[in-house]
């Protein structure tokens, strides 16, 4: 057999997508067969007798499992040789080996029939969330601390995220190079301090000094989250600075409330900047508005008028047209429309599938036109829409095509990267 067998060009979308459901229904009998044979392998103990220290070693070692693969399958056999019912329910798609992981600690005879139904057919996240809120942790204590790495501006800030926490003193330790928000970490009953509990692959690095990957904001409750990211110096002093600009308003300094009301800020300016939300439309003396406001549907501005060819004052250099740069203009939406279109939209991208599945996108949001501009769309609500940049892009390629579009991205890129004269 050849790589050729992997070549599925010739597949209609039909025949590709049922294919691709058989598999999964395949891999996830196979999954649950793969449990039981690591389950009864975990019972008898045989890694042992081939000098490995621990069924993980043998799976990491022996079986070229990774790690992270190894552990969660483990987790998901153990759970699964305690409650036999699930291979079932991990045979059908039901329960995958990372939720059975997560609730490995939780399960109990009494409760394994209800949280096997609670996290039936749900996300790895969702399952996080749903434990969460039913066997809640205690929240974190606002920390920042110098991590011992090379670079002495990287620090690590922990920061509890939860509402209505009540907030903590500034505490110095002993130590110069740690300041800690709140108690101790030997009087937080028990629990590790953010820095400890943080591995190397669960920090947000904003310094170049770690390349690990960003980790979501972790569930501690039903509206508690734990928040872990790393820091350099200039971040910690901008911190200082605004918790003593806000020290009459919050005398506590709460680190929560702090970033919520800057993100809030940022989130505002961002609004107003890229969909006009907040800006005030221009008048004219008269109080009317200006063109541009939101008057009509086409919202057009009225061209400027012709100069007088005749007029000597225009042979003057001030008055010569300037060179402009060859890279291509964005598209011009007036305020007013992407102000109302934004809202419109619910600050979400508005595709929505066949089967009536709408993507849940806010992440890169573009306004996209119904009839797009190069074949004289106009910049109106009613031909505006909020689309996620991959559904924009989509979009294009099926009017245009894939070939036309991937050309104009390509020429994109190259004039963006040609240096300026």
């Amino acid at each position: 057999m050849g790589h050729y067998e992997y070549g599925l060009k010739s597949l209609a979308d039909e025949q590709l997508l049922s294919g691709l459901a058989r598999i999964v229904q395949r891999r996830n009998e196979i999954t649950a067969e793969f449990l039981a044979y690591l389950a009864e392998l975990d019972e008898r103990q045989l890694f042992l007798d081939l000098g490995f220290s621990s069924l993980f070693e043998y799976c990491t070692v022996k079986l070229g499992l990774c790690g992270s693969t190894a552990g969660r399958h483990i987790a998901a056999a153990r759970v699964c040789r305690s409650h036999p019912q699930v291979f079932e329910m991990v045979a059908s798609g039901a329960l995958h080996a990372s939720a059975l992981s997560l609730l490995k600690k939780h399960l109990t005879g009494e409760n394994a029939a209800e949280l096997f139904e609670l996290c039936s057919r749900r996300s790895a996240r969702r399952v996080e969330e749903l434990l969460a809120a039913r066997f809640p942790r205690p929240d974190v204590n606002d920390l920042v601390r110098r991590l011992p790495a090379p670079s002495a501006r990287t620090l690590d800030v922990g920061c509890c995220v939860a509402a209505e926490e009540p907030s903590r003193e500034l505490q110095t330790e002993a130590s110069p190079q740690a300041i800690a928000l709140g108690p101790a970490p030997e009087q937080q009953f028990e629990q590790k301090t953010p820095v400890e509990s943080l591995s190397h692959e669960q920090s947000v690095t904003l310094g170049a000094t770690q390349a690990s990957k960003p980790r979501r904001p972790e569930p501690l409750s039903a509206d508690r989250f734990g928040v872990h990211f790393t820091a350099d110096g200039e971040f910690c002093a901008l911190l200082e600075r605004v918790r003593g600009l806000a020290g009459h308003r919050l005398p506590s300094g709460d680190l929560m409330t702090l970033l919520k009301r800057g993100l809030e800020a940022y989130e505002r300016e961002l609004e107003k900047q890229r969909f006009a939300v907040g800006r005030k439309g221009r008048r004219n003396r008269d109080g009317a508005p200006a063109s541009g406001a939101l008057a009509g549907p086409a919202l057009s501005k009225p061209a400027p008028p012709h100069p007088n060819p005749s007029d000597p004052t225009l042979s003057r250099p001030e008055f010569q047209p300037k060179p402009r740069p060859s890279q291509k203009r964005r598209p011009h939406y007036p305020a007013a429309v992407a102000r109302a279109v934004f809202l419109r939209d619910g600050k979400q991208c508005t595709y929505v599938s066949p089967d009536g599945r709408r993507c849940s996108a806010r992440w890169r949001l573009e306004l996209d036109h119904i009839e797009p501009a190069a074949v004289g769309g106009e910049a109106t609500i009613e031909n505006l829409r909020l689309r996620c940049r991959a559904h924009n892009q989509w979009y294009a390629r099926q009017y245009f095509g894939r070939f036309r579009v991937s050309a104009a991205m390509l020429a994109s890129r190259r004039r963006r990267a040609a240096p300026s004269d």
